[in-house]
């Protein structure tokens, strides 16, 4: 291989190596990340609504039910 004249090609090639060096984020750490450096805030009041409606859909079909429907 022959060696990068350019300084800039060398330290954009270790930075990768040094990226695939590091640990990896799980799901909630990555999501977490994203919202922060993209200010997607209005996000997250989504993700709750919708993570309760699935909690709501799972007990509505187990020995729960009679309780869930109270609430409405």
């Amino acid at each position: 291989m022959t060696e990068p004249s350019d300084p800039r090609e060398t330290s954009a090639a270790d930075e990768f190596q040094q990226a695939g060096q590091q640990e990896s984020l799980n799901l909630v750490q990555e999501f977490l990340l994203f919202v922060r450096e993209n200010k997607k805030w209005w996000l997250i009041p989504i993700l709750v609504v919708f993570g309760l409606v699935g909690l709501l859909v799972m007990f509505g079909s187990t020995g729960a039910a009679p309780f869930v429907y109270t609430l409405f």
